[in-house]
């Protein structure tokens, strides 16, 4: 029988194919819009795309390029036309190659100012060559177009592990089923596609060309990275079960306690945050516009630092090779060593109570484009939500105390959590109980931002442990997330809506467990012996901030202990589950938990065992498989049943080792050619008369079963398939 099937199948698969390839970098470019606006125009914009693919097919290839050309060209002419003055003034020939290089180089298009436009004025051109190849049956074109465009977004980081296998995959299909298309495919060349799909899962799984984008095998969760919450690269994920470091990372030397800031953050992402950057990623030291006193730190790492943690506002710094952030904010150039140490000066605010009150809302125009964005995926519930909290509030200021009092009363904190499905501040403010600082920080931030305030995402680290009059000891436990928001004329006031109490036990006992266990670099400068407390009480500047004795309590005015609950976490901080006590969204009955698995994740897996499956299938070793296991299980049933399988296993094995039997020729005629062991003989008789005679009992299965495992034994440790010339000269054997 032909196994040729009809063509349109095969079409249709390689149009699903080049769906995939679409899909995988669409998904992308939607992602940048739901974070940075533009979620309305997006879907309209593709299905015009779609459309003009389908009116234009007819048109030569070569003038549908010269359209896509032109489609890519006037969609970055708008997004030239509606950027900021202050960047389009930067723009030349030399800016756009540097920034075109960057983007290859990993420079997220999350961090372009207006990546909402860029987006949208890059979307049409893609997406209207790839399906205009495809409905022209050029598959080849069609992924490599939607390759090509896939394979930008792997180079800047934007496209995730299974989003970018997903993409490989719809190339690969597309090739593979446009080509069993157009030359009329068969049932084996279907086996060999799905072969090769399996392969390039593997590959990827196990050599990654792109290490950032991880295993699409394995869904990777977004926790942060183990030591440190305060690494401050340009993009960090936030969320899941954290594992912080005991051991000291840096030494100061102050004049009073303050809030470390080692990172500034200004795009949420839904799932993280990024710094989006101006036209000049060079800032500079400069002191904030409101009321200040200077607070001069001596900072000395005792493990390698990337950062250069320092009191907000840095104003001068000294004793080490730096640049400064687009935020102001100090970073060494390449990393500090164990012993390296500089000086800052900071101009830290001392606005009191009644001038943030006073501040109002005139915002100027680049913090308000800036730091007001909020993703299009936050949910209109939040939004509801945090208009009720602060209905009764009448300035930003009473609005910010509003959202942190509600967070330190109504969540718990705890570091074992769930890896976020999706919005992490939809998921934590309306769905989950518990979280850490960055789950309170971001959630503090973008419930302000959807009342019209101001707020960015900080991260750096609390003053950590006093050992003398004027120095602090700080820990990896000591790093921390928390919110600035802004206010006219002052500047960038703290927020810290993670309750205190909580927190600090947690880290507590992580150092005094590393001690008990002698872990090394916990301690230095006298910090074993004791936390250094003062007898005096003093209040220190606004009620952001109030030192009693020693202890810092962060919050305008708030007891951080109210309203507060805790969790306990099995075996203190170091929880590496994200589906531990708190999480996951299922269970198998037993009290266990369920893994969650991502759509994308199970169509790759999916794709995975189906290629291995006809792999095996047409290379022979499923076959094999089922024969080994064949052979050695007895059969079941009646006597008669069970004495024709006995037979049958007996007879594979005879023409396993010897040949074939030829056609026509009868059972005794084929044992007695190839000079058969005689219990297979007899077992040709027991078959004889269950098959024909019907007289066989159980005995005689019994005796069948018995003979064809004493075979199958013995040839299993003795014989081996016959070689072609053995079996060449058993066929003709007398």
């Amino acid at each position: 029988m032909s196994d040729r099937f009809p063509v349109r199948p095969w079409r249709f698969a390689a149009l699903a194919s080049v769906a995939m390839v679409t899909a995988s970098f669409l998904s992308v470019l939607y992602h940048v819009v739901d974070v940075v606006g533009g979620v309305s125009v997006f879907g309209p914009l593709v299905v015009a795309s779609l459309a003009l693919a389908v009116f234009f097919r007819a048109l030569p290839e070569r003038l549908a390029a010269a359209l896509a050309t032109v489609l890519l060209a006037g969609g970055l002419a708008v997004y030239v036309v509606v950027m900021p003055d202050v960047y389009a003034a930067a723009l030349s020939g030399e800016r756009v190659l540097s920034d075109t290089i960057a983007l290859l180089t990993g420079f997220s298009v999350l961090r372009m100012a207006e990546a909402g436009a860029w987006a949208l004025a890059v979307t049409p051109g893609p997406v209207f060559l790839t399906w205009y190849f495809a409905l022209r049956e050029n598959y080849a074109a069609s992924a490599a177009v939607g390759g090509l465009t896939l394979g930008f977004f792997v180079l800047t980081g934007d496209s995730g592990a299974v989003g970018t296998m997903v993409g490989v995959l719809g190339a690969f299909g597309a090739l593979g089923f446009g080509t069993l298309d157009v030359h009329h495919g068969r049932r084996r060349q279907v086996e060999v596609v799905a072969a090769v799909l399996a392969v390039a899962v593997l590959a990827s799984a196990t050599v990654s060309a792109v290490p950032s984008t991880g295993n699409p095998l394995v869904p990777q969760s977004a926790t942060a990275p183990e030591g440190s919450l305060a690494v401050a690269g340009d993009r960090v994920g936030v969320g899941g079960s954290i594992t912080l470091s005991p051991k000291v990372q840096f030494v100061v030397e102050s004049e009073q306690s303050e809030y470390w800031r080692a990172g500034v953050y200004d795009r949420f992402t839904g799932q993280g945050w990024v710094r989006a950057t101006g036209p000049d990623e060079g800032g500079v030291l400069d002191a904030p516009p409101g009321r200040t006193e200077r607070v001069t730190q001596e900072v000395t790492a005792r493990q390698p630092l990337g950062v250069m943690p320092a009191a907000a506002t840095p104003i001068r710094v000294s004793g080490a090779d730096h640049t400064v952030s687009a935020f102001g904010n100090p970073r060494p150039d390449g990393a500090l060593d164990n012993g390296d140490s500089y000086t800052v000066e900071s101009a830290v605010l001392n606005a009191t109570t009644a001038e943030l009150r006073r501040a109002g809302t005139d915002y100027p125009s680049d913090v308000r484009d800036r730091y007001l964005q909020v993703p299009e995926s936050t949910s209109d519930a939040v939004r509801s939500l945090t208009a009720n909290i602060t209905a009764g509030a009448e300035t930003p200021y009473a609005t910010a105390r509003a959202v942190e009092s509600w967070l330190e009363a109504n969540k718990e904190y705890s570091l074992s959590v769930p890896t976020p499905d999706g919005n992490l501040v939809n998921q934590f403010i309306l769905e989950q109980e518990a979280g850490y600082c960055v789950y309170y920080a971001s959630a503090m931030a973008m419930m302000l931002r959807t009342q019209g305030v101001p707020a960015r995402y900080v991260v750096g680290y609390t003053p950590g442990q006093r050992v003398s009059e004027d120095t602090w000891v700080v820990r990896g436990v000591d790093s921390h997330a928390w919110v600035e928001v802004y206010f006219p004329d002052t500047g960038w006031v703290r927020f810290d809506p993670t309750p205190g109490n909580p927190r600090e036990s947690v880290e507590s006992e992580t150092v005094a467990e590393a001690r008990d266990d002698g872990v090394e670099g916990v301690d230095t400068d006298g910090s074993e012996d004791g936390t250094y407390t003062t007898t005096a009480t003093t209040t220190t500047r606004t009620e952001n901030t109030t030192t009693t004795n020693g202890s810092t309590q962060v919050g305008p005015g708030l007891d951080p202990t109210r309203g507060i609950r805790t969790v306990a976490d099995p075996g203190g901080v170091n929880v590496t589950d994200p589906a531990g006590a708190q999480g996951g969204s299922g269970g198998d009955g037993n009290g266990g938990v369920l893994p969650d698995v991502p759509p994308g994740t199970a169509a790759v897996w999916t794709i995975l065992v189906g290629g291995l499956l006809a792999a095996a299938h047409r290379s022979g070793a499923a076959a094999r498989a089922y024969r080994f296991v064949w052979m050695r299980t007895s059969p079941r049933g009646s006597p008669e049943e069970r004495v024709v399988g006995a037979f049958e296993r007996t007879l594979y094995l005879v023409e396993r080792t010897n040949r074939p039997r030829k056609r026509g020729e009868t059972v005794t005629e084929y044992l007695d050619a190839v000079h058969a062991d005689r219990r297979a003989r007899e077992l040709a008789t027991l078959r004889e008369r269950a098959t024909y005679g019907g007289s066989v009992t159980a005995a005689d299965a019994d005796r069948a079963t018995a003979l064809a495992a004493a075979l199958v034994s013995e040839t299993g440790r003795e014989t081996r398939p016959a070689t072609l010339f053995n079996r060449t000269i058993s066929y003709f054997k007398p």
